[in-house]
């Protein structure tokens, strides 16, 4: 009905059992709804297909999100109503869910909760212009305090921190260091492509090292590119899929509900809970005999990283028909496999993975894990998060950002070379707000995470104990 839903990519489509049904198509019968009209209904009414809070409609969008209307449901079903709190108002968008462009799973996961940082953190201004439009919650459907609890001293002292830095330019991105960070790609890239295509078989082995930290370092250019939310990061938003053979809807999948449930078993999918490895002791059913020697076959199940997100990066591209994702990874493997002899690729990938999942796991996997939700998104963010000291100016360089973590996670959209400047700042903030900023170096990272296999792989089977979000997750 002629609104524009500007929420991001059209990453995900999942339907939940209990939770909406299947598309009725009936142009003819959707009515025009004025935006800013959104009326309130008489509670648990189910009536005629004009109100977006009607019992009897869906919110349904064309593929290029241009235009919504309303759509009739089977029967004018009775619907649970599904709200959120944003910017402390209660807005219900239990007709919104289906036309949300990530996927409904992202409006179930916030269900009578605060939604307000994750809402912030990862859309664009234009998408928070449609927080306006949203429908207002009848009182009769919120939650009550046991459920969502008040906004904390926390929680509003970060959204000022926040807006202060956004109000002095902090998220806008510099071209100049953009180029100064690709040409650096490019030139480990080009160093790696040279000792492959010699003849001698010795560089060959040798550069297998530099196109390994190529393709590890296109992938944090390429995490940098899909969390931003501005033209330059759109339009390198399939740099991963022809850089590194890596699906951006495959990794929005996966990694934004990371960011939005840190640590929380059961939700967030970075989190190892069977069957090759687990940071914490499984249930006896879900154990598995090789767990006490994981400690031992961690390096070998690391350096698989990218050979399964490159298996489900195709998976997802051709299951769900995302045509320029096919066409970005086909011509990734074409190119790399037309460049590099094969056994020099494939050592590339393995060794690459091993440093990036040696990278991306230290930070959380030896911090707190949320057993239950935590309603404190800050809070949330500094007990699952570490720092990472770097000692040397490439290994800062090969980290990728990553080490600056806790700063990525509450500022996800901001361009990751302003994270060093940011971090006084977060120290500052924390040590105000009387809560623990975490960091140690390198050495005591590694050391610290493998104990934690180490101690796990040691501990006997926990019949109480949840199971991950999925499977296989390094």
């Amino acid at each position: 009905y002629g609104l524009k839903l500007p929420f991001g990519p059209a990453v995900r489509s999942r339907r939940l059992a209990g939770r909406g049904g299947a598309r009725v198509p009936a142009p003819s019968v959707a009515a025009s709804v004025d935006a800013n009209s959104m009326g309130v209904g008489e509670a648990g009414v189910v009536g005629t297909c004009d109100d977006p809070l009607s019992d009897a409609c869906d919110v349904m969008c064309d593929d290029d999100l241009e235009s919504c209307e309303l759509v009739p449901v089977p029967g004018g079903r009775k619907k649970d109503r599904l709200v959120c709190r944003i910017d402390d108002k209660w807005v219900d968008l239990t007709n919104w869910r289906k036309a949300h462009p990530a996927g409904s799973h992202w409006i179930d996961a916030f269900d009578q909760r605060d939604a307000t940082e994750v809402m912030h953190a990862f859309h664009s201004d234009k998408a928070l212009g449609m927080l306006q439009r949203l429908p207002s919650a009848r009182e009769t459907d919120m939650p009550s305090k046991e459920v969502c609890p008040d906004v904390t001293p926390l929680q509003r002292n970060f959204r000022a921190f926040r807006a202060g830095l956004i109000k002095d330019g902090w998220f806008k991105r510099n071209y100049i260091v953009e180029a100064a960070q690709m040409a650096s790609w490019g030139a480990m890239l080009a160093l790696g492509i040279k000792l492959a295509t010699t003849a001698d078989w010795k560089y060959k082995l040798l550069s297998i090292l530099p196109i390994a930290i190529a393709n590890s370092y296109a992938g944090w250019l390429a995490h940098d590119y899909v969390h931003g939310t501005d033209k330059f990061c759109n339009f390198f938003r399939n740099f991963g899929a022809v850089t590194a053979g890596l699906s951006t809807t495959m990794w929005c999948d996966k990694h934004n509900m990371h960011h939005a449930k840190t640590n929380e078993v059961g939700i967030d999918e970075d989190l190892p809970g069977g069957p090759v490895l687990f940071v914490w002791p499984p249930t006896p059913e879900n154990d598995k005999p090789w767990r006490k020697f994981q400690h031992f076959y961690l390096p070998l199940a690391y350096s698989l990283l990218f050979v399964v997100w490159r298996i489900d990066s195709l998976k997802v591209a051709w299951s769900r028909k995302i045509r320029h994702e096919q066409f970005c990874l086909a011509a990734h493997y074409a190119l790399a496999l037309a460049i590099l002899p094969a056994p020099v690729f494939a050592g590339a990938v393995l060794l690459s993975g091993f440093m990036s999942a040696t990278i991306v796991t230290v930070s959380h996997q030896n911090e707190d894990l949320m057993f239950e939700h935590e309603h404190d998104y800050v809070k949330n963010q500094f007990e699952a998060t570490r720092d990472c000291r770097t000692s040397n100016p490439f290994s800062e360089w090969l980290w990728g950002g990553m080490q600056y973590q806790l700063e990525h996670h509450l500022m996800p959209t901001m361009p990751r070379y302003k994270y060093p400047a940011l971090v006084p700042l977060v120290q500052k903030f924390a040590k105000e707000n009387n809560i623990e900023y975490r960091a140690s170096n390198e050495l005591q990272l590694l050391k610290d995470n493998y104990m934690l296999y180490v101690d796990v792989a040691r501990a006997p089977a926990d019949p109480r104990a949840r199971e991950s979000a999925s499977g296989l997750t390094i």
